[in-house]
């Protein structure tokens, strides 16, 4: 291994960099590439990283045991325990989508807003941060931007206000929690901050960031343009998307509880994903339970079928869902799939007028791809039992099969390829550069805070968010950067800098961040081009920097008193 602070650059360093700087292009700018009539190959966010792993390793830039480091873990970072955490989150929330009660609380919103515009903005921009603060940025990026495109379009109103602030409340309101963000993850466990003492940290921030972006939008998008003083919402009863009662109300304590217990155990040191674990197998026993008809309190007794607005399970096998919205996956199909037998995903009731009964379970999982099946155009003939199984299984087990469906794999290799990359930059020299530039910024806590936020903000632009928290965690950890920092005040600074950069650089344009890809994605296929690249920029330019000094003010005066008064 090299001495990561005599590292000196070679051949094999510039290729590193070159094969890095391709690879964050292909994730933000995903290419097909055609051989032929059938032969496809995608190069996006879940096969590029690993593919440029394995350039450097046939080219001999890296060998194995920067691999192992890459996933094992480096300077208290450990990838595999940061998947866990996040992928064990992951499937709560979900499954907690699945019933239905994130749509149940948007439809009660807009009831309770009624013809108010004013009200109904606001009303929506407390119920995105309250949401992305308990959950996380992309469960309000995938459920919250279906919504309000449906809201929007039925009211008759443009839809740029309300995406906006949709937008800047899922990616400031992150910042509040230790799961809120992976990218929060990723300098807690480097620097093993618990779950209590960052919270204890940011939430001050957060607040503040929200509140002064409730008042730049609210300037920003005045007058009746956008934010008509009356409009026409969509009347519908939020019971109708409500499927299953029960279930939310299960996952809403589960969640309470795993939050509870995070907090509890940060006292003692335990791991975070020790404690998500268990409660992500807890959610997936009920949902086996739920699907298997299971009753806990009569267990002997015959399975009765569940009675869904007037339609049998037979009437079922016959109806068929048209995904509309692909994968952002370049490389999975959605085809159309028999609806399995009435679940946690059956609509209580079917629209017969356009909009009647607006974004029911049906259209929800329509909009997101909830039930679409992954399967190619012709089973090959040797993996029909392949096949013959998932529809088995899809069938058999709807809840599991859905939530699975939608959990984001392609982080998974995306993330751990990027760990392995960042290694394999620091391991050829280039991460003691960085450090040795960012050192310019260790002149006090305020340089430290307002350095960091800024050029993490600007680095999240070229890179995307997650890729530059591992980078800039390898940095701030690396001996020519620590040398020059001669205070913990300092430090600190530089920590919550950099959480707050991760988090407000999604903020900027639509590729700061996955969430930004996704919410891309998903206006596309809403045919909502009101916010393109550009136009997201423009308004991202105006409201973007009020927040982020308004944040670094925040620290600094926390800063101030904990260490300096």
């Amino acid at each position: 291994m090299v001495d990561p602070v005599t590292a000196t650059l070679s051949t094999y360093s510039y290729v590193a960099i070159v094969i890095f700087l391709l690879v964050v292009i292909l994730i933000i700018r995903p290419v097909t590439i055609r051989i032929g009539r059938r032969i496809k190959i995608y190069l996006n966010i879940a096969t590029v990283p690993p593919l440029g792993v394995l350039i450097l390793l046939l080219c001999r830039a890296i060998d194995i045991d920067v691999v192992a480091i890459g996933f094992l873990g480096s300077f208290g970072v450990q990838p595999w325990a940061i998947l866990i955490l996040f992928y064990s989150l992951a499937y709560i929330c979900i499954s907690l989508d699945m019933t239905g009660v994130f749509q149940f609380c948007a439809f009660w919103v807009s009831r309770k807003a009624g013809n108010r515009g004013m009200l109904a903005f606001t009303l929506f921009f407390i119920l995105t941060s309250v949401m992305s603060g308990l959950t996380s940025n992309d469960v309000v990026i995938l459920t919250g931007t279906v919504f309000l495109s449906y809201f929007t379009k039925v009211s008759d109103i443009r839809p740029t206000a309300f995406l906006m602030s949709e937008f800047t409340t899922a990616n400031i309101a992150s910042m509040a929690l230790y799961i809120g963000n992976p990218t929060n993850v990723v300098v807690s466990e480097a620097y093993k901050i618990s779950f209590i003492t960052y919270s204890a940290w940011m939430l001050l921030p957060t607040v503040a960031c929200i509140l002064i972006a409730y008042v730049v939008l609210r300037i920003l998008f005045r007058g009746d343009y956008y934010l008509p003083r009356h409009i026409n919402p969509p009347d519908a009863d939020p019971k109708d998307v409500l499927v299953d009662p029960n279930g939310a109300i299960f996952g809403l304590v589960l969640l309470a509880c795993c939050l509870c217990t995070l907090v509890g155990t940060s006292f003692a040191s335990v791991p975070v994903w020790m404690v998500t674990l268990p409660f992500a197998g807890i959610m997936f026993v009920r949902d086996i339970q739920h699907d298997l008809g299971v009753n806990i309190s009569r267990l002997w007794k015959q399975r009765k079928p569940r009675s869904v607005a007037n339609t049998t399970a037979k009437d079922y096998d016959d109806v068929s869902i048209k995904p509309t919205i692909h994968s952002s996956d370049d490389n999975i199909e959605m085809h159309t799939i028999p609806l399995p037998t009435p679940s946690v995903h059956t609509i209580t009731t079917i629209p017969t007028e356009p909009f009647e009964v607006p974004l029911s379970a049906l259209s929800v999982m329509q909009s997101t791809s909830f039930a679409a099946s992954i399967q190619t155009k012709k089973e090959p003939k040797y993996f029909k039992w392949f096949f013959r199984g998932l529809r088995w299984f899809a069938k058999r087990f709807p809840t599991i099969y859905a939530v699975f469906l939608r959990m984001p794999w392609s982080i998974l290799p995306f993330s751990l390829g990027m760990f392995i990359l960042i290694e394999a930059l620091a391991e050829l020299g280039w991460i003691g550069i960085f450090a040795t530039a960012m050192s310019v910024f260790t002149k006090n806590y305020v340089t430290a805070v307002f350095g960091m936020v800024f050029v993490s903000i600007i680095a999240c632009q070229l890179l995307n968010n997650l890729p530059m928290t591992i980078l800039f965690t390898q940095i701030i950890q690396h001996p020519n950067f620590t040398q020059h920092v001669d205070s913990d005040a300092t430090m600190q600074g530089f920590l919550l800098g950099l959480i707050v950069g991760s988090n407000l650089g999604a903020c900027l344009t639509l590729v700061g961040s996955l969430a930004g890809i996704m919410f891309e994605h998903i206006l596309k296929t809403k045919g909502i081009y009101e916010l393109g690249y550009f136009q997201f920029l423009k308004w991202n330019l105006i409201i973007l920097p009020a927040i982020a000094v308004g944040a670094c003010g925040v620290l600094i005066g926390e800063i101030w008193f904990m260490y300096e008064r």
